[in-house]
């Protein structure tokens, strides 16, 4: 049998262990004695706590709040908005459609990408898209950016193929500042010879960066083998045909192909009459002269391999789609197919 002292100290714990036990119901019942006086204290939930009121019942859901205005709701159904064209005397083209949102984009596109460059432009349209939004005429580069943050904007350019493309979106209420600023960026720029120097520089070390990557030469490389003519020539230039633009080629370039028939003026969630009225002063004078014409490709086939000093191998398999993006039925279906295979 156990020692006396040894069943003294079980019997203690055990009473000690009935006692905390019993303190512990009596703090549960503190405890759900004090939630329910506290709930009934507080019937008034969060708005009664807010405004230190009382009430014996919840207010609604759609209480409405001293000098709160709630917006309607959008219906379950908003027709898209249909697009407006405009053609303005010279031949500059707006257009726009209406959006339900608080938001609005605008951009100008200029027919123009490095199909049109030639053997002494190649890398121009590359350039110019690193020139956007710097300095104009009419404001410097630090002013430009200011206004873009002052409302909230955010614009970008890109340059491919076939197009150049400067876009800006923020606030609609903001869109007049958006089409002055964003024109006067197209037409406008003051071109200065140390920031063409700068961008230059900048566009070499980005080649020498892709120049270790070789999928970012892969599309130029279908291009460049596929065809003969225009589309061959290269999205990503080599240093020594950047090596030989300045202030002089780009202002001959611009002038030949930034033509009123090839620009558009294009804008969703604004109103049409309105941006045609901002927009057409600053569009109405650009010369009508054609330009260059268009450039003329044949599709060819080839093989094109580069050797790289990487352990990967990246291979593309392209086919010609006649008409290109223009025939909307064949490029839909083309679009479809690359997801699918993808």
């Amino acid at each position: 049998p156990p020692a006396p002292s040894t069943m003294y100290r079980a019997a203690s714990g055990l009473g000690a262990l009935k006692q905390h036990g019993a303190d512990t119901q009596l703090l549960n019942i503190a405890v759900r004695s004090a939630s329910t006086s506290v709930a009934q204290r507080s019937s008034g939930g969060f708005l009664g706590w807010l405004t230190g009121a009382r009430s014996n019942a919840l207010p609604p859901p759609d209480f409405a709040l001293p000098g709160v205005t709630i917006p309607p709701p959008l219906a379950d159904h908003v027709e898209p908005g249909k697009t407006k064209i405009t053609t303005l005397s010279n031949g500059v083209k707006i257009a726009s459609e209406t959006s339900p949102g608080s938001a609005c984009s605008v951009g100008v596109y200029v027919h123009c990408g490095s199909v049109y460059e030639t053997p002494e432009t190649l890398g121009a349209t590359q350039l110019l898209k690193k020139l956007a939004f710097t300095t104009t005429r009419n404001r410097s580069q630090l002013r430009v950016v200011r206004e873009i943050g002052a409302i909230g904007g955010s614009a970008k350019a890109s340059a491919n193929r076939e197009l150049m493309s400067y876009s800006y979106g923020a606030l609609k209420t903001y869109m007049p500042e958006m089409v002055e600023v964003l024109v006067d960026c197209v037409r406008n720029p003051a071109l200065l010879d140390w920031e063409v120097k700068e961008e230059i520089m900048k566009l070499k070390a980005e080649l020498a960066e892709a120049s270790s990557n070789p999928e970012a030469f892969l599309l130029d490389a279908l291009h460049s083998s596929g065809y003969s003519g225009a589309l061959a020539n290269p999205l990503i230039a080599s240093e020594a045909s950047i090596s030989r633009l300045n202030t002089d080629v780009l202002e001959e370039f611009l002038a030949l192909n930034y033509t009123s028939p090839r620009i558009v003026l294009a804008a969703s969630g604004v109103d049409h009459n309105e941006l045609v009225s901002i927009a057409e002063p600053l569009l109405s004078d650009i010369p009508t002269a054609t330009g260059t014409g268009k450039p003329k490709s044949v599709y060819v086939g080839g093989e094109y391999r580069r050797a790289a000093d990487s352990s990967n191998t990246d291979l593309a398999l392209a086919f010609e789609l006649p008409g290109g993006w223009l025939k909307e039925k064949e490029f839909a279906t083309a679009s479809v197919l690359q997801v699918r295979i993808e």
